[in-house]
């Protein structure tokens, strides 16, 4: 029997970009950014329950510091029905240019969470190639190809010691020069509990093989951005993300429900 005192919930979907300056943001940080401009939009956000309530806002996957992306999106559990136009204009009005919203619709409430449902990513690199090093832009898939035949990737991220797994986290590749110096590198991504690419540690791994010598099987420290020898400069962006079925057919993230045809209590809205 339904609980008559229970909150009713709608779920708005978002998506944003994050781009510019804002690109150096921490997920943490977003998420704090994001919460001041649900509260400054004036929207009626639901908040969780305990000790410590907070607002019922949730995520897709976080991006490594200093990765761009013109797709990422978070679900916001509303108590009130504001017609999503008129919702999204608020949040675009009240988010800074790097981190607007440029899509908002209503989903099923009890859709799972979106990481859970998100399983596929993609990126686009673009690899500044140092001067000494313009002319190997071309080996490039061959030493990608390698590596994923030489199975995880070794690497220390603070003190831990860790280790990337291309073949399960990587489902293609692609590499093509745009011009003298730039190498376009376009990376179709599995995501899973078991864990997502780094697109830096590929790239430092990638920068080893480049330059060659000694340096090949120098360890791979993680610094978020990582200083590279026979690149110049680098730029990741996440291109797309999308929700692999039990086909592997690839499904958009936002499925439509133009206006909820009723409120969901709130304690039958799964967790985020």
């Amino acid at each position: 029997m339904s609980d008559p005192n229970a909150q009713s919930l709608f779920r708005l979907r978002v998506r944003y970009r994050k781009t510019g300056r804002l690109a150096y943001l921490g997920h943490l940080e977003v998420i704090h950014t994001i919460e001041r401009i649900v509260r400054r939009a004036g929207l009626p956000y639901a908040v969780t329950q305990g000790f410590s309530p907070h607002m019922r806002v949730g995520f897709s996957s976080a991006l490594p510091v200093g990765t761009s992306s013109t797709c990422e999106w978070y679900d916001l559990f509303l108590t009130d029905l504001i017609p999503a136009p008129e919702a999204f204009e608020r949040l675009h009005a009240a988010s800074p240019a790097d981190l607007a919203p440029d899509l908002a619709a209503y989903i099923d409430v009890k859709a799972p969470a979106l990481t859970a449902q998100i399983t596929r990513c993609e990126y686009r690199v673009m690899l500044h190639m140092a001067a000494a090093y313009e002319s190997r832009g071309e080996a490039i898939a061959g030493i990608i190809d390698t590596l994923l035949s030489e199975g995880p990737i070794e690497y220390q991220r603070g003190r831990k010691f860790k280790k990337l797994d291309l073949t399960g986290t990587i489902a293609s590749f692609d590499v093509a020069r745009e011009d003298a110096k730039t190498m376009v590198l376009t990376l179709d991504t599995r995501v899973s509990n078991e864990g997502a690419l780094r697109p830096e540690i590929l790239l430092a791994a990638l920068d080893r093989r480049l330059v060659g010598g000694p340096f090949a099987s120098e360890p791979i420290v993680s610094t978020g951005i990582q200083d590279l020898i026979s690149i110049e400069r680098y730029d990741v962006c996440r291109i797309s993300q999308h929700i692999e079925d039990e086909n592997a057919t690839l499904r958009p993230v936002l499925e439509v429900f133009d206006v909820p045809s009723r409120p969901v209590a709130a304690t039958h809205v799964p967790s985020l």
